[in-house]
């Protein structure tokens, strides 16, 4: 066994997020311990093609010497085509033989990446990764099936409404379809299942927008989902897999102020409006609250690894509510996973390290 660690840090893929990841990869790649572990860049290209270390260092200088915004809004264009399968297959086996991992770090953002298709890849060849499973991996991507997981494990959320594209285009169906989601109240809001990062997603403050509001969704995925629009603050914060068996481990929460009406793409990645406060100014009570709820959610979907839980912290009644988890979260220079661990103590080395670590403690499927 070497005496470090090969880690593949996987970036791109075939993901609106696409850009998103080749900062969230150059941050690991600078910021792993590096007397304990190499990391080495792994490019996947948005048609599914897999990179040597060469090309993938080539890919990022090239990305980041385009201006930011461009790099960070390349995301895969609707209706593009993936490579012929003979050749994907090809360029991941040559990824690895170049590369030689001894585990995979998965900074692939959105689809393929955290939607439980590369870990099943992963899976197959008994390749150790960080992060959530297969399954867990799925669930957390797709807010209905989240969403359900929640409330079957009692956690509390705002009043929500899920549909297909099918259910929609049922002309008999689409005005019990309309009903049934302005019932929850305006504003609402309309998302696509499926998509991370506030892809897709309108804020509905009249019926006669609802139409164009799914319309937006449907682009991005074919299952809809509707949510209660509540006047509230929005709380986030950090989850880390228990050590040795041990429970789950919550950070200090943090609080998003949007620069946009709501925190969407834009206001995340682009415009620079938004900011963070970490530790949140909520109270104390409050902010226990929201760390025993972000591990609770963190394990009503089997999770592993480490993850972001969003919540609503409502005006007026101070009642935390979850809004969703995020099973891979972003190491950009604004992400706020690694902002609130180490404002609780656990500097960005450190931090990888203990999750690099983590891959290893799960078993290999059915053994």
């Amino acid at each position: 066994m070497r005496e470090r660690r090969r880690v593949a840090v996987v970036f791109g893929g075939p993901s609106r997020e696409h850009g998103v990841s080749f900062f969230s990869a150059r941050s690991l790649l600078e910021n792993l311990p590096s007397e304990r572990y190499e990391g080495v860049p792994v490019f996947v290209g948005k048609d599914g093609v897999w990179h040597r270390p060469g090309e993938s260092r080539a890919a990022m200088a090239s990305t980041f010497a385009r201006p930011p915004r461009e790099a960070l809004l390349d995301g895969v264009v609707p209706g593009s085509r993936p490579a012929p399968a003979p050749g994907a297959v090809a360029s991941f086996h040559e990824a690895y033989q170049a590369g030689a991992w001894d585990v995979v770090f998965p900074i692939v953002h959105g689809t393929f990446g955290e939607d439980g298709v590369l870990q099943g890849l992963l899976e197959a060849f008994s390749i150790p990764y960080v992060g959530f499973g297969v399954a867990a991996s799925a669930v957390g991507m797709d807010k209905v099936l989240m969403k359900a997981a929640f409330a079957a494990a009692g956690l509390p959320q705002v009043r929500y409404a899920s549909f297909s594209r099918a259910e929609w285009e049922r002309g008999a169906s689409r005005d019990a379809l309309r009903t049934r989601v302005l019932a929850l109240g305006l504003p609402l809001f309309v998302k696509p299942a499926c998509a991370g990062s506030s892809v897709g997603i309108t804020k509905v403050k009249a019926p006669e927008a609802l139409d164009a509001a799914v319309a937006a969704a449907l682009e991005v995925d074919p299952k809809v989902i509707a949510e209660e629009g509540i006047d509230a603050r929005e709380i986030e914060c950090s989850v880390l897999q228990g050590e040795a068996g041990g429970p789950a481990e919550a950070s200090l929460p943090g609080e998003i102020v949007p620069g946009h009406e709501f925190y969407d793409y834009e206001d995340k990645y682009i415009d620079s409006g938004s900011r963070s406060v970490i530790p949140a100014p909520v109270p104390e009570a409050t902010g226990e609250q929201v760390r025993a709820l972000a591990a609770r959610a963190f394990d009503a979907l089997g999770g592993e690894g480490f993850a972001r839980v969003d919540f609503f912290l409502e005006r007026g009644s101070g009642r935390v509510l979850l809004n969703e988890l995020n099973s891979l979260p972003g190491f950009t220079p604004i992400s706020m996973f690694p902002k609130m661990w180490e404002a609780t103590g656990l500097a960005l080395p450190a931090l990888l390290g203990r999750l690099v670590e983590s891959a290893f403690l799960r078993p290999f499927r059915g053994r």
